[in-house]
């Protein structure tokens, strides 16, 4: 139907009738997202999302637990820390929260060559593992009858620098280097490896591209381009310089801690790690029977492109990408209880950050009902590309067992921000949710370009019990070019 059409059938309507239409796109705009589904790989072994809650509760700091650096499933350091140029690097490098073993896959399960497999940047085969977890974790045996869609968070990729620096012959080239390692081919890599159809596209937005393809996701299920989503981001840190270069920037914890809100925060501590959502229409869940974790009621993505330096945080950007998600799901902010906050362990960053979710959510008042704020970098160490995924899903599972856990690291708040003029508190123990008529909760994401986002959760109002089985530890074989080893 031409636009002209179309104004002419509207024409023909009666105001009732117009009125009766545009509620229902309302609606539909607005209708909740089910999380039906989640994995996650996160240090310390943390590989379900039970035990990722456990460790929340616990109040459990990875980051403190001494993992040093990673080992592959042969027993050998990621790098060669006696070389020269190296060597300079170990006590920084030792201290970061990292995953083990990521030169193991299963390329027999999803239809991968050995070849292929040995070029296939390990983010790639991580998240496709997390993705066939997470289906299975929504009950989702046939996945290929369905259009599905997926969107995966992905910034970097460094798989193949170690080959560079020790030099890669024409003989040593393979024509699966081009898939392996393209930033593009991270989502297409799920789609394929679990033969999906749908839309399927890759997302980087730096430290935002989980929330952001969530996003995007909710938007792509409303308009009925999918009928589930698998969102995902996974993030590795695979060349030893990167780190070096974040440390000259003065980000990183000289004392290898991420505080948070803290007196003495001093920055973060790197870490690596992947997480997975499964996402449907509330409506087609529930006669799917399905037993979500929580809903998505809103979410926004917002750019402030008016500042000097591209990296420094702007309050004014933050501000709005919250005001945007209120809106989008026309919800009272006193409504909200709890906000996963961005919150990484530099100090600056933390106050900007606090005081604008004060004023954004109302809390600046004592007396209005308290807005807990807090963030698992504390846990697990910043997981940048990842983080995001990390976030959400700890706010998801503090909806669905209605219990927020405690924020580890604050033997002392930051006497800068202004505790006793605002109604936020950090949890120091697992607290419960406030009994209120609506359980919401909110997760920000700001990426160090400048785009940020940020989403809105609601518990489901009787959340029906979930099986918390453990994962099985990382399987398959090792698949790893003998160039790509850092000596």
């Amino acid at each position: 139907m031409s636009m002209k059409d179309y104004i002419e059938s509207l024409e023909s309507l009666s105001k009732k009738q117009l009125v009766l239409m545009l509620a229902r796109q309302r609606l539909e705009e607005s209708h909740g997202i089910a999380v039906v589904g989640i994995s996650c790989r996160l240090p310390g072994s943390i590989d379900d999302a039970e035990t990722f809650w456990q460790a929340l509760l616990k109040g459990r700091v990875i980051v403190e637990e001494g993992l040093g650096v990673p080992t592959d499933s042969m027993g050998r350091p990621r790098w060669n820390l006696a070389a020269p140029d190296l060597a300079p690097l170990a006590d920084l490098l030792a201290r970061g929260a990292y995953l083990s073993d990521v030169d193991l896959f299963d390329a027999e399960r999803f239809g991968v060559s050995s070849e292929e497999a040995t070029y296939m940047d390990p983010q790639q085969r991580v998240l496709l593992t997390c993705a066939a977890q997470a289906l299975a974790d929504a009950g989702l045996s046939d996945p290929a009858r369905l259009r599905v869609g997926v969107f995966a968070g992905v910034s970097i990729v460094e798989y193949n620098f170690a080959g560079l620096r020790n030099g890669v012959n024409v003989e040593d080239l393979s024509p699966y280097m081009g898939t392996g390692s393209a930033l593009s081919a991270t989502a297409a890599r799920v789609a394929v490896g679990l033969r999906l159809n749908g839309p399927v596209l890759t997302v980087d937005t730096a430290c935002s591209s989980a929330l952001t393809a969530v996003h995007l996701a909710t938007m792509s299920l409303r308009r009925r381009e999918c009928d589930v989503a698998i969102v995902g981001a996974c993030h590795l840190l695979l060349s030893p310089f990167t780190t070096a270069v974040f440390a000259r920037a003065g980000m990183l914890s000289p004392t290898g801690r991420s505080r948070p809100f803290a007196a003495d925060a001093d920055g973060h501590v790197r870490g690596e790690g992947c997480g997975v959502l499964v996402l449907k229409r509330y409506q087609d869940a529930r006669a799917d029977g399905d037993r979500p974790y929580a809903l998505i009621r809103g979410s926004a993505v917002y750019q402030h492109g008016d500042r000097s330096v591209m990296s420094v945080s702007s309050a004014v950007g933050q501000k709005r990408v919250m005001e945007q998600a209120l809106r989008d799901v026309d919800v009272d902010p006193h409504h909200v209880q709890y906000v996963e906050a961005q919150a990484n362990g530099a100090r600056l960053a933390g106050v900007i950050e606090l005081e604008t979710l004060a004023e954004v959510y109302g809390r600046f008042d004592p007396e209005s009902p308290p807005l807990y704020v807090g963030s698992c970098k504390a846990n697990l160490g910043y997981l940048e590309t990842a983080s995001g995924a990390a976030s959400f899903i700890k706010t998801a599972l503090a909806l669905h067992h209605r219990e927020i856990p405690p924020q580890p690291g604050h033997d002392e708040l930051d006497p800068a921000i202004p505790w006793d003029r605002v109604s936020v508190q950090v949890p120091r123990e697992a607290t419960p949710w406030p009994d209120t008529q609506r359980r919401m909760a909110a997760v920000s994401s700001f990426g160090f370009t400048g785009t940020n986002a940020h989403v809105l959760l609601e518990a489901i109002p009787d959340p029906a019990p979930r099986d918390s089985r453990p994962r099985d530890a990382p399987a398959g074989k090792h698949y790893w070019p003998a160039s790509n080893v850092w000596s």
